[in-house]
């Protein structure tokens, strides 16, 4: 591979026409060996006709060398090579860092003409994943893949109350406590056994992380081990909320080995870089064994937009020349784009009447018209019904009478084209309203962090509902940074009492109108602003079957076939 390195060196540092210097340290870093190596492979390199290479004369100056001819060709064969066999990493050190992205666009764009038995999804994605331990997941993207890659105690089923059994045989609620009697027989990803003692332990993990998702699980008061296979789970305040937390994805259970994760679920990851994120079907796993053998998520990034591809499940966007042998797939995302607004950072922004004003202002601004932003419809809640057509409202703003801000509000946001489209409508407007703005556009694992919004003013973010609005209420209210963010201590009291007297209602129905309700004191209070709905367009080659779109945008790949 030093000899592959040491080409893509010479291609990318040195002219056909004029003598560059070069450092033999430097040459030596980039290959990773020794000076004495690198030594021997500049002589391969003179050998092979590929560089000329004159020593420095006199004191501190460097050898000088150049090219004799272009290596582009060659270097991108070999890349291809490589990557057919999986070595993403290393095929894409032979590529510049500017011709990456075209480079992985012409890969998946390629025509397969041998049909094959291993069935592999492959799915095109505008960036790559970050983390994807369960306990620190934050977004939606990462969440439906580690759905995939660990297990959890309990599912939610449409049956048997709302949840089955998944890593657990057997449950019941009895009072204030939820006892599991775990399968026999479960194993981790690397085949060692999954037993009681280790499901303590990753939430033991969850409970001493500085995770946003651990919010929620303040209500679990103790959990115990009594044996083997079997565990209690004891809540004081709100038992019935148990096997909700115990389905959700911070409790996909794995466990941690020389800084590795060792999942449980229906597919293994196998690879995660900037570029590819790959997953296997386990063959261990307890449960159904997935039809498919691989899903492949490739980041390529704004070249998405513009070739034609060969993958399987595909935004909307990267199909704007034709949506030929793709079958559509749209609905609105439940939940909804909107604004917080933090009190806390500048002083104008303490008063309510002032966040009020802003409110009003983006009530009525007009949808932004980038043609990067999705299909969007102004929403009133997380659960409002949008219309076919976003329209604003034709009454005019009241100009503001008393004193403007004197610095800047800082707007801030992250980088999703329709978050970025609703953000700079948004400084547009303040401004013709007088408004100073700055506007903040961060990567998402910076912008995931309470420290990090809380030196904004206001933040323009998103929130998608699953099937279960309950816990997606839950998890919106209690574990966002966002939210976090633009709440003092009182706040974070009064809305945690909040969410008690909610859950304590008898009905789901009656719990659903409570969640309603608070978010309208929220809106009231000046803290939240709801802004759009979204809809979503997904499409699905027509060599795969058809799965139901879920409410987060994606599909089951459990369920794929092809």
């Amino acid at each position: 591979m030093r000899y592959w390195k040491a080409l893509a060196f010479c291609q990318e540092r040195l002219s056909q026409t004029d003598w560059k210097p070069v450092s033999l340290d430097h040459f030596s870093q980039a290959m990773g060996c020794t000076r004495r190596n690198a030594q021997l492979l500049i002589k391969r390199l003179i050998k092979e006709e590929i560089i000329e290479w004159k020593p420095g004369i006199g004191r501190g100056n460097l050898p000088v060398s150049r090219r004799l001819r272009t290596l582009e060709e060659r270097l991108t064969r070999h890349a291809l090579h490589l990557i057919e066999q999986g070595k993403v990493e290393d095929a894409l050190t032979l590529v510049s860092l500017a011709k990456r992205n075209q480079f992985l666009s012409e890969y998946l764009e390629r025509y397969q003409t041998v049909q094959s038995d291993h069935h592999v999804l492959k799915i095109p994605f505008y960036r790559g994943t970050h983390d994807l331990d369960p306990i620190g997941i934050n977004r939606r993207t990462e969440q439906h893949i580690a759905d995939h890659l660990y297990a959890t105690l309990l599912k939610a089923s449409d049956t048997e109350g709302g949840y089955q059994s998944d890593l657990a045989h057997s449950w019941t609620l009895d009072g204030n406590a939820l006892r599991i009697t775990l399968r026999k027989g479960l194993c981790f990803h690397d085949g060692s056994p999954l037993l009681a003692q280790d499901i303590k332990a990753h939430y033991d993990r969850l409970m001493a992380s500085d995770s946003i998702s651990k919010q929620m699980y303040r209500f679990i008061d103790r959990v115990s081990v009594t044996g083997p296979y079997s565990l209690t789970f004891v809540s004081l305040s709100l038992p019935s909320l148990l096997p909700k937390l115990l389905a959700k994805g911070a409790m996909g259970i794995c466990k941690q080995e020389q800084g590795r994760l060792i999942g449980s679920g229906p597919f293994i990851l196998t690879q995660q870089t900037k570029w590819l994120t790959s997953l296997k079907a386990n063959p261990r796993y307890h449960g159904y064994r997935p039809w498919i053998e691989g899903i492949e998520i490739w980041n390529v990034g704004d070249k998405a937009t513009d070739f034609e591809l060969n993958s399987d499940v595909v935004h909307g966007s990267h199909l704007k020349k034709s949506r030929h042998g793709f079958t559509q797939h749209h609905q609105w995302e439940r939940g909804c784009v909107h604004a917080m607004l933090n009190p806390y950072r500048h002083p104008w922004m303490l008063r309510r009447q002032h966040r009020q004003w802003l409110q009003s202002i983006l009530v009525k601004m007009s949808p932004p018209n980038d043609e990067q932003c999705e299909e969007i419809a102004q929403a009133r809640g997380m659960l409002s019904q949008p219309s076919e057509q976003t329209t604003h409202r034709e009454d005019k703003v009241q100009h503001w009478n008393a004193p403007l801000p004197s610095k800047p509000l800082i707007i801030m946001t992250y980088q999703l084209a329709t978050h970025i489209a609703v953000s700079n409508q948004a400084v547009k407007t303040f401004e013709s309203f007088g408004l100073r703005c700055e506007l903040k556009i961060l990567e998402y694992p910076e912008f995931n962090c309470e420290k990090t919004l809380s030196d904004a003013d206001i933040l323009i973010t998103g929130e998608v509902f699953c099937e279960d609005f309950e816990m997606s209420w839950l998890g919106w209210i209690l574990s966002t940074n966002s939210n976090e963010a633009c709440l003092n201590q009182k706040d974070k009291a009064w809305r945690d009492k909040q969410v008690v007297q909610i859950m304590s209602r008898p009905t789901l129905r009656g719990r659903l109108s409570g969640f309603a309700a608070l978010e309208k004191k929220l809106i009231t209070r000046g803290i939240y602003q709801p802004l759009y709905h979204v809809k979503q367009d997904l499409n699905i080659s027509d060599t795969v079957s058809a799965p139901e779109l879920l409410a987060n945008g994606w599909i089951d790949f459990n369920q794929v076939t092809m």
